[in-house]
């Protein structure tokens, strides 16, 4: 459990750790130099129960990071992962597990009830029966197309999945986070999990509670963090044999990362813009003629987007909302 100022919800997501079925686990909080009450509720709590060891960090260095001291630390034959204001179901490490040895696969996710913070409609599923009719295997093109969507309104990624890793898996095929990311790192990770071979099952059963808070950093792409997703893509299509051997892999990555190209074009473009480099808003305009068509089918798209916005207070909401590492 990575965690940064986290005072307000770290209480109650340790105790639907603890409140697991599944007795035989730790709990890790790293603490990513938290400038609030976070590192004194955690302390308080680990002493009253011996499955939480607290880890702290004297700098702010981000979730992949802070998530990278948890693994190296971790001793448990499985990783799972719970962000500081999310909470599991109580049977949900119990279920997974077992899903997990029945298939003997490396991966395990579920499905997720989103919970807006505000409250402002009632908690849904994040995927519906139309992206998962049934249970199963999850392919590393189907999982890289899941995060493409297949339309501007279809905004489910499959990266925002938190399953269960075998650690040993992670440990034989040196797979951590990127530490420079603090967006997409997630789906970098399972996207070089599945390419060195792992095994991933969906079950839809709904077993973790995710908050969805306006400003979070799953909202706050950068021009550099798309940058890294671009060129993993890149690599992994130029040099990767596993990826040379599944043409639907590599069909895949291709049209994901035409879709990271057209926001990576525009956020750099917008960036360039509002700091007044015009030299490089230029060059970027016409560095490429992908990018020119990026740049202005984006613009096309964003701009009816942000006038609605600006029209109802909803940007000034946004840009004033909490930030969550």
């Amino acid at each position: 459990m990575p965690a940064h100022n986290a005072a307000a919800t770290i209480q109650a997501s340790l105790a639907s750790a603890l409140e697991q079925t599944e007795p035989s686990l730790e709990v890790l909080v790293i603490d990513d130099a938290s400038t609030d009450h976070t590192v004194e509720l955690v302390a308080t709590m680990a002493a009253r129960d011996s499955r939480i060891r607290l880890i702290r960090s004297d700098v702010n260095r981000g979730p992949g990071a802070a998530r990278n001291r948890g693994l190296d630390a971790a001793r448990g034959h499985w990783i799972a992962l719970l962000d500081a204001d999310d909470a599991y179901f109580p049977e949900r490490l119990a279920r997974l597990l077992t899903i997990g040895e029945q298939n003997q696969v490396e991966i395990v996710a579920d499905n997720k009830l989103v919970c807006p913070e505000d409250r402002s409609c009632e908690p849904v599923p994040m995927f519906s029966r139309a992206h998962f009719p049934r249970a199963g295997l999850i392919s590393a093109a189907a999982f890289v197309l899941g995060n493409a969507g297949k339309s501007r309104k279809d905004r489910v990624s499959l990266g925002f999945m938190q399953p269960i890793i075998r650690r040993d898996f992670l440990e034989r095929n040196s797979i951590r986070y990127n530490e420079c990311s603090r967006f997409g790192e997630d789906y970098m990770l399972y996207l070089r999990c599945l390419v060195r071979g792992a095994r991933w099952w969906y079950t839809p059963e709904v077993l973790h509670r995710y908050t969805v808070r306006a400003g979070s950093l799953t909202e706050k792409q950068s021009a550099a963090d798309l940058q890294r997703i671009r060129q993993l893509e890149t690599s992994l299509l130029r040099d990767d044999p596993a990826v040379a051997a599944d043409p639907a892999l590599a069909r895949a990555l291709r049209r994901h990362r035409t879709k990271i190209d057209r926001d990576y074009y525009y956020r750099a473009f917008t960036d360039a813009v509002k700091a007044h480099a015009a030299s490089q808003a230029l060059r970027l305009l016409f560095e490429t003629p992908s990018g020119f068509r990026h740049i202005l089918r984006e613009s096309a798209y964003q701009a009816p987007i942000i006038v609605r916005k600006a029209l109802r207070g909803g940007y000034r909401t946004q840009r004033k909302g909490a930030r969550r590492t």
